[in-house]
């Protein structure tokens, strides 16, 4: 039994009308009469045509609307050019080199290609290549350039397999100038919405951040390069009642005006909630369900720390953020609680809070992914260069943000957006030997965290 297979909505094949001739007409019947067939039309069989038997190779090049040229010999001699290329670029002298005979070459930057493609024997090409409109006023011409190389019929010499040599190249010129002024446009337009988006998250950012009397803070923002799309983060600093002071971090999932809408909505929302005086669990419940009211397809991450001088603590919880790291006095880094709570915007809502006991002269730094995430590392690769990192970095917060930025490799062709938030706890002032040194307050030798986790 034969079995058939046909595609869904393939046309069957048609048979050719019956008039079509079976073969055309080839050297051995010059007059095409049907009596004097040969024999492979006689058995129903198509005898396999020379292209020059129907066309003339100068003629096909001719009809081109594309600039062909064709050199040949070491030197790279003109040997032929259709009229487009003269209609482009004027006349041609046969016979002289390149060189010569087509000077715009040189401007395309297309002569050292001849001698690539002569002496490999490979095709070469380059694309949107820039030469200025010889006629008056008239604006530059692009054009992307293919370079074939030409063998020779002869295989004398020639091991089995091997192709002949090259003895020319076919030069195929197609001019782009409209679709290289377009994508320039659309670059530019792009350029100038990035550029919006840029300007809408710093104006969305704090101008300057609050500094309270027992508490030096630093914040930086770093920008993704010029192919990444404005982010969602975002930073502040809110004094509280009582002395104290809140530290926030956050970052919108996505990219675009959107992120940074979601991520301006977010920043005021968390400035009132931190003036109810709730613990941090309760405020990252509260942005959770704003969140999904805001956008349900856009999630953020966050973290939300309170400081209080008088008891010394940070108390702090985080939505699915990266954790916070502290540098101790004695140079010791510990990195913050890793429970974290869900994302905002999931509707979950199982925050913890908490508490660190913090000595004075204690650093602490607050950041977003594009710190320390990299496509081709793991995330604790990061983690772990900026614990290393902090551990050295000795100053005021300004300088331990910019070192941070520097030593992590953050640039202005970053590919992601970067915020970090440092903060400081003033050293304790050293008291002259000649008056009586006071009895310290019991405090543990490093940072300590205590053991209150409260849940929503």
């Amino acid at each position: 039994m034969r079995w058939s297979a046909r595609l869904t909505g393939a046309p069957w094949r048609v048979a050719p009308p019956p008039d079509d001739p079976v073969a055309l007409p080839g050297p051995r019947d010059p007059l095409g009469s049907a009596g004097s067939a040969c024999p492979e039309q006689q058995s129903g069989q198509e005898r396999l045509l020379d292209l020059h038997e129907l066309y003339d190779l100068r003629d096909v090049l001719g009809r081109l609307p594309a600039p062909v040229a064709v050199t040949y010999g070491g030197r790279h001699r003109l040997g032929y050019a259709n009229d487009a290329y003269r209609e482009i670029f004027g006349s041609c002298p046969p016979g002289l080199t390149a060189e010569e005979a087509m000077p715009e070459l040189a401007g395309l930057g297309i002569l050292p290609l001849l001698d690539q493609v002569l002496r490999s024997g490979r095709a070469r090409s380059v694309k949107a290549r820039t030469i200025p409109d010889p006629t008056p006023g008239g604006r530059p011409r692009c054009f992307n350039v293919s370079c074939v190389p030409l063998h020779s019929n002869e295989r004398v010499g020639t091991r089995e397999g091997q192709s002949p040599p090259a003895i020319g190249v076919l030069i195929f010129a197609a001019e782009v100038t409209d679709q290289v002024a377009a994508a320039g446009r659309l670059l530019a337009a792009a350029q100038r919405q990035r550029e919006g988006g840029e300007t809408l998250q710093r104006s969305l950012l704090p101008q300057k951040l609050e500094q309270p009397a027992d508490l030096r803070v630093a914040a930086t923002y770093q920008p993704g390069g010029a192919e990444a799309a404005v982010g969602g983060d975002w930073y502040d600093v809110i004094s509280l009642r009582g002395g104290r002071t809140a530290l926030v971090i956050g970052d919108v999932m996505g990219r675009g005006l959107r992120a940074a809408a979601v991520m301006g909505q977010l920043r005021t929302a968390v400035r009132a909630y931190a003036r109810l005086d709730l613990p941090p669990h309760q405020v990252m419940g509260l942005l959770d369900g704003l969140a999904m009211e805001i956008d349900a397809n856009q999630i953020a991450t966050c973290v939300y720390a309170v400081y209080d001088p008088a008891a010394g603590t940070l108390t702090y919880a985080s939505a699915g953020h990266l954790p916070l790291m502290l540098r101790c006095p004695d140079g010791t880094v510990l990195q913050g609680e890793q429970q974290n709570g869900p994302p905002l915007g999931t509707g979950d809502g199982s925050h913890l809070s908490h508490s660190l006991r913090l000595l004075p002269g204690t650093t602490g730094v607050l950041y977003t992914d594009g710190l320390v995430e990299r496509r081709d590392q793991d995330i604790d690769f990061g983690l772990g260069q900026l614990a290393h990192t902090l551990a050295g970095a000795i100053g005021t917060p300004d300088v331990v943000c910019a070192r941070l930025l520097r030593a992590m490799g953050v640039t202005a062709d970053h590919d992601d957006d970067v915020a970090v938030l440092a903060f400081q706890l003033p050293a304790p002032v050293a008291v002259p030997a000649h008056e009586p040194v006071p009895v310290p307050e019991t405090r543990p030798s490093t940072c300590e965290v205590d053991s209150v986790h409260q849940e929503v």
